[in-house]
């Protein structure tokens, strides 16, 4: 994700991108939804929210800096937990150089830049030299973040990670004594405030989207695993949150 200035002294932007799309708030005022992008916003403090039920709630409080174009990337996970992201900007630098401060929550996460181990949060690098560099942070037990980054002279990029838990999915194996998993079951589909329900290839919310379902709509069920329900949608099966499926 490339930074970029916008043009006037007194003028800041803000990108913001999230995993689904979700509702946007700027300073208690609805902007739209994500992807959002605006660049004609007042260089200084403000909060920004984003999310809405069924998706879940993220706030920050933010300093626009002038002629530069902060980023928020954030991805929804089934709680707070394992929700995460990072915020990037850019500051001027009474140094020469090109340099970038990393920050992560929880610290002592492993920064790779380039492909090579630099240290681990929180990090200060004076100069990343000229031309676009590909981030990556890791920590164990979470979601890795990748990102791209393009050094500016006389800037350094300002990085924050907050670091989601990564999912583990336990695949149960059917004993001589284990209960088979339950199926031929019938389910509906309740409100959600979306007006659809998403299906995905695997129970997690970083499945990939195969289908989406419709308030009211029954189908049948083939199991259940944690808090996702295993169903078939014209002639595929799929998984789709608990939350919103009643058992007829």
């Amino acid at each position: 994700m490339l930074l970029s200035g916008c043009g006037s002294a007194d003028i800041a932007g803000i990108e913001i991108n999230t995993q689904p799309p979700t509702k946007i708030k700027i300073d208690g005022k609805d902007a739209g939804m994500s992807p959002y992008t605006n660049r004609s916003l007042k260089a200084g403090i403000i909060n920004v929210k984003i999310g809405q039920e069924g998706i879940g709630f993220w706030s920050k409080q933010l300093e626009l800096k002038k002629n530069i174009s902060t980023v928020i990337n954030w991805t929804f996970g089934k709680n707070d937990n394992y929700s995460g992201g990072y915020i990037l900007s850019m500051e001027k630098s009474a140094e020469d150089g090109r340099g970038i401060i990393v920050s992560s929550s929880p610290s002592k996460a492993t920064v790779m830049i380039g492909g090579e181990n630099r240290g681990i949060t929180p990090l200060y690098i004076a100069d990343l030299g000229e031309g676009d560099r590909e981030i990556k942070i890791t920590l164990p037990g979470y979601v890795s973040l990748n990102l791209g980054v393009r050094p500016v002279e006389k800037h350094q990029i300002v990085l924050e990670a907050i670091m989601a838990k990564e999912e583990k999915i336990m695949v149960a194996t059917p004993t001589p004594n284990q209960a088979p998993v339950e199926s031929g079951n019938t389910i509906k589909i309740l409100k959600t405030d979306t007006g659809w329900l998403r299906v995905r290839d695997m129970p997690s919310s970083a499945g990939l989207e195969i289908d989406k379902v419709n308030p009211g709509e029954t189908y049948d069920s083939v199991g259940t695993s944690g808090d996702w329900t295993h169903i078939i949608v014209r002639e595929k099966q799929g998984w789709v949150s608990s939350k919103y499926v009643e058992k007829l």
